[in-house]
């Protein structure tokens, strides 16, 4: 059977059913991928893994044949330390400014990946929060030499980290450590108090992308 004649049905509360084709789901989704690229923007939404990374990073590559301005909104509880700088590393390459915009959630990675848009680019809507947290290393079966080498590694890795984040904020390394090690969560002012975010994305700035774009 084809997946565009594959039919579910759905009773409602008032005894009626409602017919949902599975291929208008695909269809639209098409459209709305269609949409996004078209308007060049990008969604970063649940975790940060490997195949968002890549699909993310893919995109930025397309988006370099033109200079206009891309928009990653960003709603994620965070995730995989390497996907998330294999998103920063790709975004740091680009030609064209990259607007980091959290809508919902921007939390640990998410919002790393929020501080790194161009700057003057990076913001975060009225209602959404955002997080930043060390870095925890779980225990690894390996033995002690390679254990203390692994954990050498990640600390100069993660000091080298926190560096290049507080040259994007207002803080120090030393104070943007101190914000990590306690575990901060933020309110989108709070957050440009501190330099990770540049301001409040308001629905007008929304509605002018729209307005550009048609």
């Amino acid at each position: 059977m084809s997946v565009s004649h594959i039919v579910t049905k759905v009773d409602t509360d008032q005894n009626e059913e409602i017919t949902i084709e599975s291929g208008d789901i695909l269809q639209r989704d098409e459209v709305l991928e269609e949409f996004l690229i078209r308007t060049r923007r990008l969604l970063i939404v649940g975790e940060i893994n490997d195949v968002m990374s890549a699909y993310i990073c893919s995109y930025l590559q397309l988006f370099s044949e033109e200079k206009k301005p891309v928009y990653i909104y960003i709603n994620s509880p965070g995730g995989c330390l390497a996907s998330g700088y294999a998103i920063i590393d790709q975004m740091l390459t680009c030609n064209y400014p990259v607007y980091t915009i959290v809508r919902g959630q921007g939390y640990s990675m998410g919002a790393v990946i929020a501080a790194f848009g161009t700057k003057g680019c990076r913001y975060a809507t009225r209602n959404s929060s955002l997080m930043l947290h060390s870095v925890v290393v779980q225990n690894v079966s390996e033995s002690i030499e390679r254990h203390g080498k692994m954990t050498k590694y990640i600390e100069d890795d993660y000091n080298r980290k926190m560096a290049d984040i507080a040259r994007r904020s207002k803080l120090t390394k030393k104070q943007l450590t101190k914000l990590m090690d306690d575990t901060s969560w933020m309110s989108p002012n709070q957050a440009v108090k501190i330099g990770i975010i540049d301001g409040i994305w308001t629905p007008r700035m929304e509605q002018s992308i729209a307005l550009c774009k048609n």
